[in-house]
């Protein structure tokens, strides 16, 4: 599946794994797991031992750092 493909299964499913969040979000999974277990990213879901996230909450969230990230002061 291409990158592409990958973008667009994200923005479509109900409920996204870790690898198709940190691509939304350009961050390593390993972000995206510290950032959950500190709840720090809205719409976590629990399946047994893994973990899903509601599509509308995680791209409301990743507007929002995205947002936040441009609006930083750089030096």
């Amino acid at each position: 599946m291409t990158i592409r493909e990958q973008l667009h299964a994200a923005r479509t499913a109900e409920l996204i794994t870790v690898q198709q969040l940190a691509l939304l979000a350009q961050y390593d999974p390993q972000t995206i797991y510290r950032k959950a277990k500190k709840g720090e990213i809205p719409g976590m879901v629990r399946f047994g031992g893994g973990i899903r996230f509601l599509r509308t909450a995680v791209l409301a969230w990743t507007s929002q750092s995205v947002e936040a990230r441009d609006l930083r002061p750089r030096v």
